[in-house]
């Protein structure tokens, strides 16, 4: 689930904000939690987790800028779009987790672009914590292969080497359903981004081949093909 903030004065604007968010996840196929702040004291007053902030630069009481910083000094890692009308103001926003301006009136496809950008680096810096022989494990979801059922757990194939996993297929499938995980087999649940090719099995990055089963080949080349067209865009 991303967490997507719009902080922003003018109703109007937060509206149109917020309708293109809703037309760009709903077509990525994203779960998205949305919500809307008024001014920079409102948010941050909410101490609320945010993923991605549209941020107005010119707000009354605490700017734009003024919030960003305060994000900085807090170490959040809150990726930020600004939006603004005049953008004389851009060299003074620049800093760490900036991606971008918007100018007002707001242009659909260059949202859209941030966006994109934003949500990779989401994804790739996401981290999958388990439980491997007594000791907590955290694995970057990038990182991670496949899973192999082992009993009532499981084995985690990463880049750097094989793990036990407390966790079973079933659990790991719901843990990571927004993460480009598909199970493709009743033993085996695979990373869409390990993939370098299908066949009659699945060719893995790192020279593995894992198992289709029969009745699961179509949707697999589907989301497969989906995940492709995402990353594309």
């Amino acid at each position: 689930m991303i967490k997507v903030g719009i902080c922003e004065d003018e109703k109007v604007s937060r509206e149109a904000i917020a309708k293109m968010l809703e037309q760009y996840f709903s077509q990525k196929g994203i779960n998205y939690q949305q919500k809307e702040y008024e001014s920079g004291q409102s948010f941050m007053e909410e101490k609320e987790k945010t993923d991605i902030l549209l941020l107005d630069i010119e707000m009354e009481g605490i700017s734009g800028i003024q919030l960003k910083n305060w994000l900085w000094r807090k170490n959040e890692d809150t990726k930020i779009v600004f939006v603004t009308k005049h953008l004389e103001e851009m060299p003074e926003a620049f800093g760490k987790n900036v991606y971008g301006f918007l100018h007002k009136p707001l242009v659909e496809a260059k949202l859209t672009k941030y966006l994109n950008r934003m949500i990779e680096d989401i994804d790739e810096s996401h981290n999958l914590v388990i439980k491997s022989v007594n000791r907590d494990l955290a694995k970057r979801i990038k990182d991670i292969y496949y899973f192999v059922a082992d009993t009532k757990y499981s084995r985690m194939v990463c880049k750097d080497g094989d793990y036990f996993c407390d966790l079973s297929l079933i659990q790991l499938e719901e843990e990571l359903k927004d993460q480009y995980f598909f199970r493709c087999h009743k033993c085996y649940l695979v990373n869409l981004r390990s993939i370098s090719h299908i066949d009659d099995s699945i060719s893995i990055k790192n020279g593995d081949r894992v198992p289709i089963s029969r009745r699961k080949g179509k949707a697999l080349k589907e989301s497969y093909r989906e995940y492709i067209i995402r990353k594309a865009r």
